[in-house]
């Protein structure tokens, strides 16, 4: 086989087992639940610390690869997540499965960056576009399967295996990886370990994961959501100050004066904001109020995953033909038309709704292909690693703040309903959609910041 090849398919594994783990356990939490005998509340927070971890370690951990060396760093990536897979796997009570999922959040923090860097820099800058397409392709099947695969396998097998299934695979990309990367010739940055950046960058990255998540429970207004929002604050506004001033910065600022990469940062924290928000909440409708099993509502969202799927590798192939302004105002365009139709139709149309996450899908396709792009841009070396790195921390952001703000809203909603009604339950779930049609039709100008097919193409 050729190495290259070989590469990009480790690569590819490495990021397909951490995408499919953000959204396979979430559908066999209540088997979960029963099999290790924990209420829901405590249970929430195996995927909490996840998400919390992730968040926190990615950027760190990723400059640790451009130290010590992306390939060896990788296989430490699989290691840990293997280990953490086991943990879950074999767990029997509720600490052996936070064991196991702290081990497999902080191999993820290495793999999703590392394996997106290490694929891109394997191949001439002419073809990045391709190997784009194929590991944002991986990235957005893993998603799209997962909650459906969770399903099938925790009805049939049990939920031991949606961890214990990551075996296998973690093992043929160690020796995919042992075979195909060079470890002698691993390219090592002479920097130093930026400390207090890392420290600052990983206390702030904590406290504004900490305060989205618990954002539904505590209130907007409780003490602990204030504080752990002003703390952040204060740390992100320390952390650019300590980043212009040491000689080797965690993360480079540099990449923020490259236009398209902030302009990707900030439709990718928005599209996954808006994707998520309809994917935390529809299901939970489906189930309460359309009387749908789990696995039936998640049969019902597959074709609004797959859409993404396929349009985010296409996004990523038709770049230099419709170049990227057109691509995002589509994507965005399809995202608001969306949101439309679930507010005016989804709650008396079942076919009405389906449409409309089949349009969603569509939208956030075709806005994730040139995202993945332009954030890797023609950057190389410790730039590239930063760059995955941070679109990986911004695309977790945009996800937690999606789940936590659609949730309170949604609970908010059910909290003040005096009489339980279809009519009134369908208004609670849909009608937290309508707020965000005319945020959506004001953010369509950010659009126009991307570059045309002809400024696009001259800067290639």
């Amino acid at each position: 086989m050729n190495k290259k090849i070989s590469i990009t398919i480790a690569m590819a594994l490495g990021i397909f087992l951490v995408m499919l783990d953000t959204t396979i356990m979430n559908i066999a939490l209540p088997a979960i639940q029963k099999g290790i005998e924990v209420d829901y509340n405590q249970l929430s927070w195996a995927l909490n610390i996840y998400t919390i971890i992730f968040a926190t370690c990615t950027i760190p951990l990723s400059k640790f690869g451009d130290i010590f060396g992306k390939n060896k760093t990788y296989i430490v990536g699989l290691v840990l997540f293997g280990l953490g897979s086991l943990f879950s796997g074999f767990a029997t009570t509720f600490v052996y499965l936070i064991i196991g999922r702290i081990f497999s959040s902080l191999g993820a923090s290495i793999l999703l960056p590392l394996g997106n860097a290490i694929g891109l820099s394997n191949w001439d800058m002419k073809n990045r576009f391709k190997i784009v397409a194929i590991l944002g392709l991986t990235q957005g099947g893993a998603a799209a399967i997962g909650p459906t695969l969770g399903g099938v396998i925790t009805d049939f097998f049990g939920w031991h295996w949606i961890f214990l299934m990551n075996i296998p695979i973690v093992i043929i990309g160690i020796f995919l990886s042992g075979i195909s990367l060079n470890f002698n010739k691993d390219i090592k940055s002479k920097e130093k370990i930026d400390w207090v950046g890392s420290l600052i960058s990983m206390l702030s990255l904590f406290f504004l994961t900490l305060g989205l998540i618990k954002l539904k429970d505590w209130g907007i207004q409780d003490i602990k959501t204030v504080m752990c929002f002003l703390i952040s604050i204060v740390l992100i506004s320390l952390f650019i100050f300590a980043e212009r001033t040491v000689k080797h910065p965690m993360v480079n600022l540099n990449l923020f004066k490259v236009k398209d990469f902030s302009a990707s940062a900030i439709v990718a924290l928005l599209a996954q904001f808006f994707y998520i928000g309809v994917v935390v909440v529809i299901p939970s409708y489906l189930t309460n109020v359309d009387h749908k099993t789990a696995l039936e509502a998640a049969l019902i969202l597959l074709p609004m995953s797959l859409t993404v799927f396929a349009f985010g590798g296409l996004g990523s192939l038709v770049i230099n033909k419709l170049g990227p302004r057109l691509l995002v105002l589509v994507g965005m365009i399809s995202i608001l038309l969306s949101y439309i139709l679930i507010v005016m139709n989804g709650a008396t149309n079942s076919a009405w709704l389906s449409v409309a996450l089949l349009i969603l899908g569509i939208g956030f396709g075709i806005i994730v292909g040139p995202i993945n792009v332009l954030a890797a841009s023609n950057f190389s070396g410790s730039l590239l690693t930063s760059s995955q790195s941070v679109i990986s921390v911004v695309r977790q952001i945009g996800s937690v703040l999606g789940v936590s703000v659609f949730l309170s809203m949604m609970s908010s909603n059910l909290k003040i309903l005096r009489v339980i009604d279809l009519t009134k339950l369908n208004h609670a779930y849909l009608s937290i959609y309508n707020i965000w049609i005319p945020v959506l039709i004001l953010l369509l100008p950010v659009m126009f910041s991307f570059p045309t097919k002809k400024k696009y193409l001259v800067k290639e």
